[in-house]
């Protein structure tokens, strides 16, 4: 029974810690452009458990990825320690971190959905309101996320680390969301203080991936391919994230479907290149897991040597 709670406590804590950059701003929804009442004060909002907008779909994603690696990570690392290892330990966790996701779900759109407009409105296509499309396109994508988020737990608890440092490379990303979340409020902007933080931050998964293939190390096949794979998740992700937020932060195409995915195949072009950041955070990524794999290799060859017998 006790391993029972403690698994489950850990994906609860876990998903909790997650969710921190929401929490500490008081987690008042977002104002929203299909709200029912006029309002342009925040603290009129009510609470939400996570920020239902269109403009936070990245944070949403980041908080959940964080909290599954987070539990993920426990298991493990601390999962012999704690009586968590193997299947049963991470089925525990899991569990608890899909009890917590779900129920900010649930919350969040429950809020959302009482406080919208719901009448029918242009460039749906259809006869159900823009409020309705809004509603269950966020409630699918947070599903999506949390899924992505289970998988991410179960890889980082269970596969090899050759495995494992490709989902490092997608928690890398998240990660770099879910700290800059702390600095600029989900639909907030960055003065110059912060501007310059942030300049510094947006290294943070490049760093972490880095460390994430010195870890994994580079002495096999395996551990290549997946950090190859690695690094090709964190530059084509990168692209990813600025394309989802910028088209979906322009309301003019939202009501467009076929132009607001073309115009975000657009910026996702663009952002593959120099003008984003993905190839450069890759290439930093790069040369710190190489770097921090002959340091980790010698670290080890050391090691060993000082176990061998003096003759």
């Amino acid at each position: 029974m006790r391993t029972v709670g403690l698994g489950v406590g850990v994906g609860v804590l876990s998903a909790v810690v997650g969710l921190l950059p929401w929490i500490v701003t008081g987690m008042r929804l977002p104002l929203q452009n299909l709200w029912a009442t006029s309002t342009t004060d925040a603290a009129d909002m009510p609470v939400a458990l996570l920020p239902f907008s269109q403009y936070s779909v990245g944070l949403i994603a980041a908080m959940l990825l964080v909290g599954g690696a987070l539990a993920g990570l426990v298991v493990r690392v601390l999962g012999a320690r704690l009586g968590l290892s193997g299947r049963l330990g991470t089925v525990l966790a899991l569990s608890g971190v899909l009890v917590v996701q779900l129920v900010a779900l649930v919350q969040a759109a429950v809020v959302t959905g009482a406080g919208l407009r719901m009448d029918t409105s242009f460039g749906t296509g259809a006869a159900i309101s823009a409020s309705q499309v809004y509603l269950v396109a966020l409630v699918a994508g947070t599903l999506l996320a949390i899924a992505l988020a289970l998988v991410v737990l179960v890889v980082l608890a269970r596969t090899r680390a050759a495995v494992a440092v490709v989902a490092v490379a997608l928690v890398a990303l998240a990660t770099g969301s879910w700290v800059d979340a702390f600095l600029v409020s989900p639909v907030g902007f960055a003065d110059g203080s912060v501007s310059a933080v942030l300049a510094v931050t947006r290294w943070l998964p490049a760093v972490l991936l880095g460390l994430g293939i010195a870890w994994s190390g580079l002495r096999t096949v395996g551990q290549v391919v997946g950090s190859v794979l690695a690094l090709v998740v964190l530059w084509t992700g990168s692209a990813a994230v600025t394309a989802l937020t910028s088209a979906l932060g322009t309301r003019v195409y939202l009501p467009y479907p076929l132009e607001l995915a073309s115009f975000g195949a657009e910026v996702f072009r663009s952002a593959l290149g120099p003008a984003g950041t993905g190839l450069g955070s890759a290439l930093v990524a790069l040369l710190i897991g190489g770097a921090g794999g002959l340091v980790v290799r010698w670290w080890r060859s050391r090691a060993v040597a000082g176990r061998r017998p003096v003759r």
